[in-house]
């Protein structure tokens, strides 16, 4: 098999949104174009940084006497996604940050604007599903992350050039599969 630009892909969230998150035990997502379960919400927008996934892979090596390697071991998996969620005043983002309980939405009234009410604990943020959605042309990539939850929430810089935005990290933990995520595309390319 030769080069193909068909399987080159740049990640453009889909317009209705890239980011998105349901309760554990939603209906996970099979494949990379199916709509997703009505539980899944929309994050928001992301900053331009976009969304990073890193895998990092715990391997050591043991040595024989005399110092050859004879073995090599993997002692672990560490899977995280960063992104900075623009959408600050999102109920949302907020849940996803200090937990839902923590955060209480008011809707506009004739006299105040929507009104959000963040009480900021130690509690131990929501574990959720987390599926990351891109497109590139005509190919599609659908990330799913069945148990993960926000580990690491970044500094938020309030000035007049930039917009307030929520820096996270995201870890992510095993299934019942041993599974930290899936990842389903669909290159566009259909026959005649």
């Amino acid at each position: 098999m030769g080069n193909s630009i068909n399987n080159v892909v740049v990640g453009k969230p889909l317009v209705t949104g890239g980011i998105s998150v349901a309760p554990l035990g939603t209906v996970l997502p099979t494949d990379a174009t199916t709509a997703l379960d009505a539980a899944f919400v929309a994050v928001g927008y992301v900053t331009d940084n976009g969304v990073t996934k890193s895998e990092k892979r715990n391997t050591g090596t043991i040595a024989a006497w005399g110092g050859d390697t004879i073995a090599a071991t993997k002692k672990g998996m560490d899977v995280t996604v960063k992104l900075s969620m623009a959408e600050l005043l999102n109920k949302i983002v907020q849940g996803l940050i200090y937990g839902d309980a923590n955060v209480v939405a008011t809707p506009a009234s004739a006299t105040k604007g929507n009104l959000l009410k963040v009480t900021v604990t130690s509690a131990p943020t929501p574990r959720k599903v987390w599926v990351i959605e891109v497109f590139s042309d005509a190919a599609k990539v659908r990330v799913v992350l069945p148990i993960a939850k926000v580990m690491d929430v970044g500094d938020t810089t309030f000035k007049d050039d930039a917009i307030a935005a929520a820096d996270a990290t995201i870890q992510a933990f095993p299934d019942s599969n041993g599974a930290y995520f899936y990842q389903y595309s669909d290159d566009g390319q259909k026959t005649a």
